[in-house]
């Protein structure tokens, strides 16, 4: 992704999705301090006072070739953020696999911005050598199952009481697409 996108929401908002940059560390913490104490943060093994990297470690992730860190700014404000990276670039077995994730505030959920997410996280997939995009989500996590079943992605395993949330275990759903059959 060589420039920023402009992309009109189903409640009509706009918002710029774009590359993050190293000036973006604050906004960037910002936006993870507010997630973090939000409803959806404990789907994704977040939770208030989670610790944040570095800048230098986020800024190594964001400027490395292998992977793709996007956010969706509402003004300056981000709104949500979505990555790529190559699970072992440089392997020659498996270095053309690619995890993805996504996160965002709950006030921005189902209003379109996962699924442009992930056009553009497939799209930069095709681009740079990917055969397999995997990811992972707990099974209470409706929003996100639903998100990637309709963008291809298959449910290809479980892991059981992976997470103990509210009183009750959660399961980790396993999912994948295949990009080139």
């Amino acid at each position: 992704m060589n420039r920023a996108i402009k992309l009109k929401l189903k409640n009509g908002k706009i918002v710029t999705i774009r590359r993050l940059r190293a000036e973006d560390y604050d906004a960037v913490v910002k936006y993870y301090k507010e997630f973090n104490n939000g409803p959806s943060a404990k789907m994704v093994f977040e939770y208030p006072g989670s610790p944040v990297s570095t800048k230098e470690h986020m800024v190594n992730k964001w400027e490395n070739k292998n992977n793709l860190c996007i956010a969706a700014f509402d003004g300056n404000k981000i709104i949500g953020c979505a990555q790529i990276c190559k699970i072992m670039p440089d392997h020659p077995f498996s270095g053309r696999n690619a995890i993805t994730g996504t996160t965002m505030l709950e006030k921005y959920t189902s209003n379109g911005l996962g699924t442009k997410f992930k056009q553009i996280v497939e799209k930069w997939a095709h681009e740079n050598n990917v055969h397999k995009l995997v990811a992972e989500t707990f099974h209470k996590n409706n929003r996100s199952v639903g998100n990637l079943l309709k963008n291809g992605y298959e449910i290809v395993g479980i892991l059981h009481d992976v997470a103990f949330i509210d009183g009750e275990w959660y399961h980790q759903y396993n999912l994948e697409k295949i990009l080139e059959k």
